[in-house]
């Protein structure tokens, strides 16, 4: 149940972290569904209890301590050369045009304007929305981030209030511009978001993976655009797809990834992330919470980053002391991104 505060449980998990659940009023909304675990020790001000008296003793497995599912990756292998081509293939889309139209700024604030602009997805007949954000007080061409959100996002909302801004608003005020597409399965495009190792899962997974193409095909026909300087940052879903999108395109200088990991159930090979994170060459920075249950340190995000092609001077995990929210550690997140595009974009003119 949501309240002001999360609520502690009796159960453990991971041998030294208790479940705190439901949600608090500074968490996500999605977080009154995601269990969370911490240290019985945590004393930050989202921790709350529930005061209850039980009217009979309580079942021994109801109390007892509960084991999480982890998938052995250091026992997983990723595909040959020859067979990851073949899913290349069903990855594959047509560069078409891309019949651009504009619908104007929608926004106009002290720090960007905001366009909204639609183009052809690259699959079928769907047009995929896009908002551009172009900084104030900087001249063109501008350095790109594309982002891609949180599966806060995939809930039905209107694209007219985004969501996740906080974990990319200073990027915009560094002078950097950021394309933040509406995505197949977020926002009022909602798809069949089935469970990874479904095969409605992987259509949806190549669907993006081509929207997310034709949004880098669409910066590179815009003059205020550096076509050589776009970056690719994702969050929690945009981290852990972001794996196979990255993979699958080169013109990404630089990858940033937030809140992700491995995701721990198996999938279906041409979806599995392990046989896309070793292809994967371009500097990478991974920022995660240390308290992260969804994509745990030792679980999901350490084999990721080990599993990483990248050489290991150009890649770079941080851990806070945060949950699965790092915009949580906002001064600290917006140093490490900003030195990291710094560092591999270039500053800022």
């Amino acid at each position: 149940m949501s309240g002001n505060v999360r609520e502690w449980s009796f159960n453990t998990v991971e041998k030294d972290r208790r479940f705190i659940l439901g949600g608090a009023w500074r968490t996500q909304t999605y977080q009154a569904m995601e269990p969370e675990a911490l240290s019985p020790f945590d004393r930050s001000e989202l921790n709350g209890f529930r005061c209850v008296r039980n009217s009979e003793p309580l079942p021994a497995n109801a109390t007892a301590p509960l084991v999480g599912y982890a998938r052995d990756f250091g026992k997983a292998k990723p595909v040959s050369d020859g067979v990851f081509q073949a899913y290349q293939t069903m990855y594959s889309y047509d560069r078409n045009p891309l019949n651009a139209m504009s619908e104007g700024i929608v926004e106009n604030t002290a720090d960007w304007t905001k366009e909204k602009i639609t183009i052809d997805a690259g699959y079928g007949n769907e047009r995929l929305p896009v908002f551009l954000f172009l900084p104030k007080n900087v001249r063109p061409p501008f350095q790109t981030v594309l982002f891609y959100p949180s599966a806060r996002v995939d809930f039905g909302a209107p694209s007219q209030n985004l969501g996740d801004l906080q974990f990319v608003d200073y990027i915009i005020q560094s002078g950097r511009a950021l394309l933040y597409p509406i995505y197949k399965g977020t926002y009022e495009r909602t798809g069949d978001r089935l469970a990874p190792g479904s095969y409605g899962d992987l259509n949806l997974v190549i669907q993006e993976s081509k929207e997310v193409r034709r949004s880098v095909d669409y910066l590179e026909t815009r003059a205020d655009i550096d076509k050589s300087k776009i970056a690719y940052l994702g969050v929690s879903q945009g981290t852990a797809d972001g794996v196979i999108f990255t993979a699958l395109e080169p013109r990404f200088k630089t990858i940033v990834f937030l809140d992700g990991g491995f995701f721990l159930n198996q999938n279906l090979p041409p979806r599995d992330q392990v046989n896309f994170a070793p292809r994967i060459q371009k500097p990478v920075l991974m920022v995660n919470g240390r308290y992260d249950f969804t994509f745990s340190v030792e679980r999901a995000q350490n084999p990721l980053f080990r599993m990483l092609g990248t050489p290991e001077a150009d890649k770079r995990h941080v851990l806070f002391d945060t949950p699965h929210d790092v915009s949580q550690e906002k001064a600290g997140l917006s140093r490490e991104v900003l030195a990291w595009l710094d560092k591999y974009l270039g500053r800022v003119n």
